[in-house]
């Protein structure tokens, strides 16, 4: 019983706090530094009194083929590039002008738009195993073309795959 009345002093004064804590407990307190604080969403630009405002997206463009830039051979693993390999390379997908290839599938393209030079938007029709399906996807590059993100909808995926050597 004696260690009881201790506790509770000691709580107390620990509670207190000195002037100076009192001083900064204001509200700026609770607001993070610059440095923590999340950075403003690229779809969006900051005027001159720091508010948020829209930007225009660019508008897709109707477009009859895959570009250049986008067509070759891309592997999800350095093995998938090797040739000698490509009966078991289930991470490559080959694509031409106008549609994909993988491993135990292929996708016809269909709706096909440019949103920008690294970023196409493409309704794709596969064909595999037996069945057929429609999926929108999105093919964005990265990297100076060395890299290729294929993202899906329904449910969402995002593949990523390194541009094989010519």
């Amino acid at each position: 019983m004696r260690m009881l009345p201790l506790l509770a002093l000691t709580l107390s004064l620990a509670a207190c706090g000195s002037p100076e804590t009192a001083a900064n407990n204001d509200a700026s307190a609770d607001v993070p530094p610059a440095s923590q604080q999340a950075a403003v969403p690229a779809e969006l630009q900051v005027d001159n009194s720091q508010q948020a405002v829209p930007v225009t997206l660019p508008t897709p463009t109707a477009i009859d083929t895959l570009p250049a830039a986008f067509q070759g051979r891309w592997g999800m693993v350095p093995n998938d590039c090797d040739p000698k390999q490509d009966y078991m390379a289930k991470g490559l997908v080959a694509i031409t002008a106008d549609g994909l290839k993988f491993y135990e599938s292929r996708a016809t393209i269909g709706d096909l738009k440019q949103v920008t030079p690294t970023r196409v938007q493409a309704m794709l029709t596969y064909n595999g195993e037996g069945q057929t399906w429609q999926k929108a996807t999105t093919l964005t590059l990265q990297d100076d073309g060395k890299t290729l993100i294929r993202e899906e909808t329904d449910p969402a995926t995002a593949d990523t795959y390194s541009k094989c050597p010519a």
